[in-house]
């Protein structure tokens, strides 16, 4: 197994629409324990029996690869796990990865090598479809559908900015969604994917499609505090992102100093009050 690093292998564009620093790959691995809190330590919800050996799983957008890593240390080392991201610079490194683990450069917007379509049992994809409209959501849900061997699965997860608490007690998380809105509104980005990947699933072709929506319990609002503060610090890491939009998005309305005002306002009231946001995890099966 091997880390794909060579720059012909790149694709031209790096579509992510996040920072590439350090800071962002924190982020994501706060966000990864959270939800595999909320998830009850489960990392795939498709019915696949990985008692089996032999399986191939493929996580699509994988970042640095921590999924795998994590679903590794489940499963053992009988199956054979591929990582794809479009910025292979913050893989981790092969030396510090399982035997069974390898991680290449893909871009999601565009088909996948031919070696391995039809090929995977488990297509994995999650907090991606975020950063696109419905359009090209339709056009990488295609591509990652050729990948899924015919009786293997798909389970993608992605999220619901729209569905927080609001009113009187929540100024500061209102204000934190309109900036973010307004944002990937003007980027063309999707703040709320994850309620239509049913559609999109049963229209790709997949069978047997099923659907958990969680709950992300954000500071107070959580049963467990320290699990709590890391949404609330995820949470705070976006609002942070926004502060290049209000340098580079010509119109952006929102000044660099309104959003660094609010972030203490943020934290304060995720503190004090609490809140939440939905997730969807949905999978499906590809016809035999």
């Amino acid at each position: 197994m091997k880390t794909t690093t060579d720059p012909s292998e790149r694709p031209d564009e790096d579509t992510y629409a996040g920072s590439r620093s350090e800071n962002e790959y924190s982020r994501l691995r706060l966000q990864h324990e959270f939800i595999k809190y909320t998830m009850a330590g489960e990392l795939v919800l498709a019915p696949i029996d990985f008692r089996k050996s032999g399986l191939r799983v493929l996580d699509s957008a994988t970042g640095d690869g921590y999924w795998l890593v994590d679903l590794a240390a489940q499963l053992g080392p009988t199956n054979e796990l591929v990582g794809a991201d479009i910025a292979p610079q913050h893989f981790i490194p092969t030396d510090e990865l399982p035997a069974n683990i390898s991680l290449r450069t893909h871009n999601i917007f565009e088909s996948w090598p031919a070696d391995m379509q039809k090929t995977f049992d488990l297509v994995h994809q999650r907090f991606v479809l975020m950063a696109c409209n419905d359009a090209n959501s339709v056009e990488a849900i295609r591509y990652l559908g050729e990948c899924v061997k015919p009786g293997g699965w798909i389970q993608l997860h992605d999220g619901d900015m729209q569905t927080i608490e609001d009113g009187p007690m929540h100024p500061a998380m209102e204000r934190f969604r309109e900036i973010v809105r307004t944002g990937f509104r003007m980027m063309g980005f999707n703040l709320s994917p994850g309620p239509k990947l049913v559609k999109w699933l049963t229209e790709a072709g997949f069978a047997n499609v099923e659907e958990r929506i969680l709950t992300i319990k954000c500071g107070k609002s959580s049963a467990d505090a320290n699990q709590g503060e890391k949404v609330t610090k995820m949470l705070l890491a976006v609002l942070e992102n926004m502060i290049g939009l209000s340098q580079n998005v010509p119109g952006f309305p929102y000044s660099m100093q309104e959003i660094q005002d609010l972030k203490p306002e943020l934290e304060a009231e995720l503190s004090l009050v609490g809140n939440h946001y939905k997730t969807h995890v949905v999978w499906a099966q590809k016809p035999f």
